[in-house]
This record gives C-alpha cells, structure tokens and sequence, in this order.
C-alpha cells in the first residue's frame, strides 16, 4: 500500500505530491493523511481521476486519512453484452454518493486555532435568517466548542437545526476538548460520517 502525508501541505502541493506518487508507484491501494478536512474533495477527484474508485475517509483519533483502491472489475463475457452495459460495467469512477445538485454542505473546521467568534457569530446568523440554509452542517476540531450547551454560539445551530438543517459534531473531536455529551445542539458522530455527508452535497462550504 502506497502511504502518504500531506497534513501540513497546502490543497495545491498535496495535489502535486499525490499525483507524483501515484506516477511513480504500481500499487492499487493508497493511503493519505489530509490536514484540512476541506482538501478531501480534491483529493478524492485526483484519486478518481487515476483509476481508484473505492475511496473511504477514515477517522484515526482525530487524524482524518483518505484510503483508496482500486476495484477490478470481473471483464468475463463483457463483449457479449450490450455496448451500454459494459461502458457502464468498466466505468472508473464508481462513487458512493450520487451528489443532489440542489443541496449544500457547509464544513466548520478550526484546526490548530480558536474559532473568530465575531465572524462565525455573523455567519451562522446570515444562514438563519437566509431562505437558502444548507442541508447540512459538520463541526470538526476546535469549531465543535460552538455546539456546547453553554455556548453563546449554540442559540444559531439550535435555530438552524429547528428549521431543518442537519448538524454533525465530530466525536473524537468533542473527546480531545473534553466536550463530551455537553452538546446543546446536533448529533455527534464520526468523523467519517460527516466528511461523507457533507461532500455528498452537491455544493460544498468550507471555513
């Protein structure tokens, strides 16, 4: 399995370091750990883009990595169908989520600093009073704080979530900053999960 790190590189050079590897190596299987939550989308396109069409997010203690590999396909008796069935049998890109157009996926994620509370307050209160909320909504590193019962910021993701709009708070992040179950809004779950529900969208946010 080819491994790669990327954690510290920016979208454009981890794009560049991935592409390099992946020409220079013969392996089916990949592995990356990604910094910003935000660079998965790229990322997945470039995997794509190259022949892997089985790709996981993972979540290792709050590391977030990519896995990939690539399926084959089983090409017995293929030339005897129609022409339709085997371009579709032998397609490269195999996604799991068909992406609705209309719906939108908004990624909170304050890795390594403290949240701007003046701009996230601003924020979150353009989306409540917005007739065009996302569809969901993913806290990750030091963003999950804004979901605690006692947090000032709560009141929006309360409205938010009123109104609809789906709000996952990653777990191994709430564990490290000793959150817990003290969320006062949204489900918290792995975040796996979320990086998978928010990229499923047909437009993506990050912050």
């Amino acid at each position: 399995m080819l491994t790669l790190n990327t954690a510290s590189k920016s979208v454009k050079d981890s794009a560049k370091i991935i592409k390099d590897a992946i020409s220079r190596s013969n392996d089916d299987e990949i592995k990356i750990l990604i910094g910003e939550p935000g660079s998965a989308e790229n990322i997945k396109k470039i995997l794509e883009s190259n022949g892997f069409n089985d790709i996981i997010p993972e979540d290792d203690d709050g590391e977030l990595y990519i896995t990939a590999s690539k399926v084959q396909v089983n090409h017995e008796n293929v030339n005897h169908e129609p022409a339709a069935l085997r371009q579709a049998v032998t397609s490269d890109s195999i996604p799991s989520k068909t992406p609705v157009p209309s719906s939108t996926g908004v990624l909170i994620s304050c890795r390594n600093r403290e949240y701007n509370s003046s701009f996230m307050k601003k924020f979150l209160s353009s989306l409540v009073q917005s007739n065009n909320k996302p569809d969901v909504i993913g806290l990750l590193d030091s963003a999950v704080k804004i979901a605690a019962y006692n947090s000032p910021l709560c009141t929006f993701l309360k409205k938010l979530e009123a109104s609809g709009v789906q709000i996952l708070i990653s777990e191994s992040c709430s564990d490290r900053l000793g959150i817990g179950g003290a969320a006062g809004a949204g489900v918290i779950t792995d975040m796996s999960e979320i990086i998978d529900e928010v990229f499923s969208c047909g437009k993506v946010i990050s912050i």
